[in-house]
């Protein structure tokens, strides 16, 4: 696996090296923290079921998806994935259109999604939200 992955207190930079980047069809990227909505680790399985058409990369099913993948039941919002043979990944999802969800196989996949997670800024309470709080 050839991913590297800064988390800085503004942004974060990920970088595809060795065959990686020939397989992803990307070097990488920067992505300001005020553009990432959530961090997480998921299973495979659950990331799955949002996979649409390989728009450019590889995917061998059940062994490898790597590239840009469109989002079923998200029309035009596309994903970046690099995972193998990984029951678990680690998930980005952006404000973005391109891509709007970035899905990788890498062996501090917790660290790095508490680290992100607790620099996104809070998103700003709607009147609605605060209503279904009062509610409860």
């Amino acid at each position: 696996m050839a991913i590297e992955l800064v988390v800085n207190d503004d942004s974060i930079d990920l970088t595809f090296t060795g065959f990686d980047r020939f397989l992803a069809l990307s070097k990488g990227m920067h992505l300001p923290i005020n553009e990432i909505t959530d961090a997480r680790v998921a299973t495979v399985v659950e990331m799955r079921k949002d996979l649409g058409w390989r728009v450019g990369g590889g995917y061998w099913p059940g062994r490898m998806a790597t590239g840009h993948f469109t989002w079923k039941g998200r029309q035009r919002y596309r994903q970046l994935w690099s995972v193998y043979r990984e029951g678990e990944v680690l998930v980005i999802d952006t404000t973005r259109k391109n891509p709007a969800r970035i899905v990788l196989q890498h062996p501090y996949r917790h660290d790095l999604a508490w680290l992100i997670a607790e620099r996104i800024p809070p998103r700003p309470t709607t009147v609605a939200n605060e209503d279904e709080q009062h509610a409860e």
